[in-house]
């Protein structure tokens, strides 16, 4: 899997796995820590005590020593102002409410009230349900859908014929609490109140809302990453690709050239072969005169008589001598041939007779003193000089060298000639 696919999938399990975890979580609004007013209330008849029992108000207590009469003690949060403008509770879902009690009651009641949406009605919609007691510590979950409108306020408040009244709604909820009510158990009630909170999925409308724009905005960044990612990769590829390809054409290049030297070169003493040489002469001659270059013809004396007598291993030993030899005291842009055989011919481009003399004197002298893996063999070299004349080609050049070279071996070998006056 190339990497800008990695991080697409790995970008769409971590916003899968975010809003897996969103779907599961809640989110809280703890009336105890967060909500308005609380306050203790009660029926304040006769033979009541009703106290907090902390001072965080997180804990009353409640003694009711008569239990005739409409008798209640209870909690209760106020939120907004109490009566007009309180909280938005549509979203929530349900009431928590753990709580540790201890008492002799077998239920209590739970409650919230909002205010109506018209102006003129004096009093907020009543709210509640009944839940029964379970003793020490405990955590109540209510669902708002569970509460309805209370019968007594109905009647009471006389709204029986309008549904608008007898419908529930927490749109706008001014206080909420619960209490120990009617009928009420004679004798102390302790309750200690960690948490009284409302809670609903963390996917409400708003959220649901946020969630859908952050998650647009986080798709669009990671596309643009996606691109960002996907067309670098597309770049590295197509680099190693030129790479790739500069590389072959290199090789293919190298190669060429091994093959180009491999025609040009002469295998054994590494010198031009004369094929090559006529190709370098042709080409000068195409852009220059031929006119001034001197011509050196070499060849090595008894050279057969080498062979014959030593063997042609030690004739190649020669060979290559002697071309090294040629190869080090030649100038540069000389051109050195091994022109067949044990003939060698020395292109000394603008140099006339006297220059191109010297360069054979020097030859001469240095090849006759080489010393070889046969102890007592010695070898000379004799040699013929011409310039290139005005109108005269390379090839009559080179004839008048031969014959120069002729008139050395001739002579005696071992020995320069120059060129034949014309």
């Amino acid at each position: 899997m190339k990497s800008s696919t990695f991080f697409l999938v790995l970008a769409l399990i971590a916003w899968l796995g975010a809003t897996a975890v969103a779907a599961l979580s809640e989110r809280e609004y703890r009336l105890v820590d967060e909500g308005g007013i609380r306050s203790l209330y009660s029926d304040k008849g006769a033979g009541t005590a009703l106290n907090w029992a902390d001072k965080r108000r997180r804990g009353f207590s409640c003694i009711l020593l008569q239990g005739t009469g409409v008798r209640f003690c209870g909690m209760n949060v106020q939120l907004g102002d109490g009566f007009r403008q309180g909280t938005d509770f549509s979203e929530y879902t349900k009431l928590r409410i753990e709580v540790d009690y201890k008492g002799p009651a077998e239920k209590f009641r739970v409650y919230y009230r909002s205010a109506v949406a018209d102006p003129n009605f004096p009093d907020s919609k009543y709210h509640q349900i009944d839940v029964p007691v379970r003793k020490g510590s405990y955590i109540y979950e209510i669902p708002f859908d569970n509460f309805e409108v209370a019968a007594w306020w109905i009647e009471s408040r006389q709204v029986a014929d309008d549904p608008e009244m007898r419908e529930p709604s927490r749109d706008n909820v001014v206080h909420i609490g619960f209490d120990v009510s009617t009928p009420v158990a004679i004798g102390q009630h302790y309750f200690n109140v960690p948490n009284f909170s409302v809670a609903a999925p963390w996917f409400g409308k708003t959220n649901t809302i946020w969630w859908g724009v952050g998650s647009a905005l986080y798709f669009v960044v990671v596309g643009l990453l996606y691109n960002f990612f996907r067309l670098r990769i597309q770049l590295k590829e197509r680099h190693d690709e030129m790479f790739g390809l500069l590389k072959k054409l290199q090789e293919a290049d190298t190669e060429s050239a091994h093959f180009k030297r491999l025609s040009m070169y002469d295998p054994l003493t590494g010198l031009l072969n004369r094929r090559a040489a006529l190709d370098l002469v042709d080409e000068f001659a195409q852009h220059n005169s031929l006119t001034g270059t001197a011509l050196v013809v070499m060849d090595i004396d008894h050279f057969k008589h080498v062979n014959d007598t030593y063997g042609h291993e030690v004739g190649d030993e020669v060979l290559k001598r002697v071309s090294a030899v040629v190869q080090h005291a030649v100038r540069e842009g000389d051109a050195a041939v091994r022109w067949g055989g044990e003939e060698i011919v020395v292109i000394c481009p603008k140099t006339n007779s006297e220059g191109a003399v010297r360069v054979a004197e020097k030859l001469r002298s240095e090849i006759k003193h080489l010393v070889f893996s046969v102890p007592d063999l010695r070898v000379t070299a004799s040699f013929g000089v011409a310039n290139i004349r005005p109108g005269e080609s390379f090839s009559q050049a080179l004839g008048r060298a031969d014959e120069a070279l002729y008139d050395a071996k001739k002579s005696g070998r071992d020995q320069v000639r120059g060129q034949k006056a014309a």
